[in-house]
């Protein structure tokens, strides 16, 4: 079972969809994907999101980590998961960017979206526990 966190970020979005779209982590780019934002534009977009909305203060993304236990599942199905939960839980809503890394002995996931929903401009509120 994945151990998953939410983690607020008030600074540094264009760090974060770096970190999480790292290509020594993520089998050269080959485990991320993208919902309701392009490859190579994900910052200006969910910059553009923020400005047209008038929310480029405060929070400014959250990123979200689900780890697995060593061998619990294979790269593939570790990213399918991450794909998964951001179709059932953020899509249609955020613009979000996901990488599954490789570079410690367990896969995980790290899911990074805009704070600011481009669909109707509120912000995301944590209702998961």
């Amino acid at each position: 079972m994945a151990v998953t966190k939410i983690l607020a970020r008030n600074a540094h979005l264009d760090q974060a969809i770096q970190y999480v779209l790292n290509g020594e982590k993520t089998e050269g780019r080959v485990l991320t994907a993208h919902q309701n934002c392009d490859p190579g534009h994900e910052y200006q977009q969910m910059m553009d999101t923020k400005r047209e909305l008038g929310k480029t203060g405060g929070r400014q993304c959250y990123h979200i980590i689900q780890s697995f236990r060593p061998g619990e599942v294979t790269p593939e199905q570790a990213h399918e998961i991450g794909c998964e939960f951001v179709r059932r839980f953020l899509a249609g809503r955020y613009e979000t960017v996901i990488g599954t890394h490789l570079d410690k002995a367990h896969p995980h996931n790290h899911i990074v979206f805009n704070a600011c929903s481009y669909a109707d401009g509120r912000m995301f509120r944590n209702n998961f526990n």
